[in-house]
């Protein structure tokens, strides 16, 4: 009788050209895709067996016709609607999306230099402007945060 080795049997150091090849034509924005589509997937799995479920009550929870859909979206290969992530998410109780806005509000960087003739300052900021400037070691670009 022939009994098929587990792969890790076989080699911890296993390679093969093809699967590099195909590894290195993956764009960073599809293996962005990809990562995403399998986390998700992975957090389905984790909702489902917290609940004590199968891919058929997730099935019959969401009124589907074909259990084999939930197979599916743990497969990690999915594409999801974002109406099928929310109801997912609200059905198992699990956080998918992520959409709270922030009340920080938004900073805006900006750099600008000023010149300014000395002849057009009063002598009393004149000597203490000229003083911090020669203690920074000249004029430098400076930075302001603006909040608006």
């Amino acid at each position: 009788m022939f009994f098929m080795a587990s792969f890790d049997e076989i080699n911890e150091n296993y390679s093969s050209d093809l699967i590099d090849d195909l590894l290195d034509s993956i764009k960073p924005e599809e293996q962005e895709q990809i990562d995403y589509k399998m986390k998700i997937s992975a957090k389905i799995f984790a909702g489902l067996k917290a609940k004590g479920w199968k891919s058929v009550d997730l099935a019959d929870a969401l009124h589907l016709k074909s259990p084999s859909l939930v197979s599916k979206w743990l497969s990690g290969t999915h594409n999801f609607t974002v109406d099928t992530l929310i109801d997912i998410q609200r059905i198992l109780d699990i956080k998918l999306l992520d959409i709270e806005l922030s009340n920080e509000a938004p900073t805006l960087k900006v750099n600008f230099t000023v010149l300014v003739e000395p002849a057009s300052l009063g002598e009393d900021i004149y000597e203490p402007l000229q003083r911090v400037i020669d203690e920074a070691g000249g004029i430098q670009p400076t930075t302001v945060a603006i909040v608006y």
